[in-house]
């Protein structure tokens, strides 16, 4: 695991016993949404092009170079999953046990109220919010998600690692599925594990569906987790915009690569 070294600043002013962090894999250039508290943010990439659209908005940028850069968006997909299921080494964002870290896509515009909702609201070890549409079965996830190019790729495989644990293990079909956008880890020791698990399976399948994954081997430590709706927190969702030379850049990029799915 090799990251490229951050000179972080002291971290103050911050009232919050929390890390956040969130992050962005690929080729293609995004926009950063503002970083929701005033210290304590970790932006993650694989591509040190969005440095300082991160910083700009209040991020400690942190490179994760031992993973290629790629336009493959399943690849790129995949990488994420590295930081969304805390694989890194915290000692990176200067974790101290009993600190909470909170979790959450780029696309997600997420601001300091949400925050102390989410932690008002969280009696466990987890916080997740159910996915808005109510799939009740794991198959609803699977059905939606084979309609994507970079999910169907290594979908039959993913379905007979779902049907083993069904049959093997037994884990059920039916649990309303959740949206793993938004995770916040407020006691790390009993809920690693499972971290762990959803990572691995993800990694050894090829599968970045990772709602599929966590709805499978969540069941097995529902009594940690907290499940809200995902209205709870009103949170704004959609792709943050690169700037007009990340526009430019993308479409370069694009006309080489062709469009993802």
């Amino acid at each position: 695991m090799i990251f490229q070294e951050s000179h972080l600043p002291l971290l103050s002013g911050n009232d919050y016993k929390m890390i956040v962090i969130s992050c962005y894999f690929g080729k293609k250039l995004t926009g950063v949404y503002k970083a929701p508290m005033d210290s304590k943010c970790f932006f993650f990439s694989n591509n040190p092009k969005i440095r300082r659209a991160a910083k700009s908005k209040g991020w400690e940028f942190i490179f994760v170079e031992h993973m290629p850069l790629t336009y493959d968006y399943r690849i790129a997909s995949l990488q994420s999953k590295y930081i969304k299921f805390l694989q890194f080494d915290k000692k990176k964002i200067g974790w101290i046990k009993g600190e909470s870290i909170l979790y959450f896509d780029h696309k997600l515009e997420v601001q300091l109220e949400h925050i102390q909702e989410a932690e008002k609201i969280c009696k466990t070890e987890v916080l997740i919010r159910n996915h808005p549409e109510e799939k009740l079965h794991i198959q609803d996830e699977i059905d939606e998600a084979i309609g994507q190019k970079r999910y169907a790729e290594v979908m039959d495989k993913t379905v007979d690692w779902v049907e083993g644990k069904i049959k093997f293990e037994n884990y059920s079909s039916s649990n309303r599925i959740m949206a793993t956008g938004f995770i916040l880890y407020t006691n790390l020791k009993p809920i690693q594990k499972l971290c762990d698990d959803v990572y691995n399976a993800c990694s050894l399948l090829g599968q970045p569906e990772c709602q599929i994954i966590w709805g499978v081997l969540s069941q097995k430590f529902e009594k940690n987790i907290t499940r809200i709706d995902w209205k709870k927190l009103d949170i704004h969702w959609k792709t943050p915009k690169p700037s007009l030379v990340g526009k430019l850049y993308n479409l370069t990029i694009r006309l080489l690569y062709g469009k993802q799915k």
